[in-house]
Parts: structure tokens; sequence; C-alpha cells
């Protein structure tokens, strides 16, 4: 894990953690041309799409999301 090789990541605030998390995030965009997506994940995605579309499975809205969230934390 490569956060592993990074100890001062243990001795961050959670909300550092996640500003860090939003600064790599847009550098991430800014070259996501050069990224190659994981094997499988567009595979995966369209299955997934195609049981949606197919009435096979149901979606969740954001209230929905939201709440199940927020009951983690």
């Amino acid at each position: 894990m490569i956060a592993e090789t990074i100890p001062q990541l243990r001795s961050m605030r959670p909300q550092e953690k996640f500003e860090l998390v939003a600064e790599l995030w847009e550098d991430v965009l800014q070259h996501e041309d050069q990224i190659e997506d994981p094997p499988g994940v567009a595979a995966m995605l369209e299955e997934r799409l195609a049981s949606y579309r197919a009435g096979e499975t149901t979606g969740k809205n954001w209230e929905e999301v939201r709440t199940a969230i927020q009951r983690r934390n």
C-alpha cells in the first residue's frame, strides 16, 4: 500500500487527510489521459448498467445514499 510508505499520514487529522485527497484528486483529473482503468472495471460497469436498464436491479436516490453514508459515521 502506498500509504505505508508515507509515515506522516498516520499523524494527520482526518480533515487534513480529506484535504490531501481532494488535492490529489484535482491533480489526477489534470492527468487522467495518462491513467489506465483497472482491468475489468469497464466490463463490470457495462454489466451493471445493462442489469439496471433491464429492470433487474434498481438504483438509490441521493437521500438513501446520504443516509447510508451518515450511518457509517
